[in-house]
């Protein structure tokens, strides 16, 4: 589904919701979420929103930032100042 940049992660209401999580995670912050296909918007249908937030945000909270060389760095660092005065 192509948005013109616009790239929601949608996780509907029958939803296996730790496969979300994972999902979410994974297109969210691939390569510290500079590719083109990266997830900007995460849309969670309202009944299984909360179940969400539980599973995704130890996932999020566990991401280590810091120089991409370093053992247990898992993102690492902007492309270029622009990125970096954007996040």
């Amino acid at each position: 589904l192509e948005l013109g940049g616009n790239a929601p992660f949608i996780v509907f209401e029958d939803a296996d919701i730790k496969a979300a999580a994972i999902g979410a995670l994974a297109s969210k912050f691939r390569n510290s979420g500079q590719t083109c296909v990266c997830a900007n918007r995460i849309l969670v249908h309202e009944s299984v929103l909360e179940e969400f937030v539980e599973e995704f945000m130890p996932l999020v909270t566990s991401l280590k930032v810091g120089h991409g060389l370093e053992e247990g760095v898992s993102q690492g660092p902007l492309i270029n100042q622009q990125g970096f005065e954007k996040a």
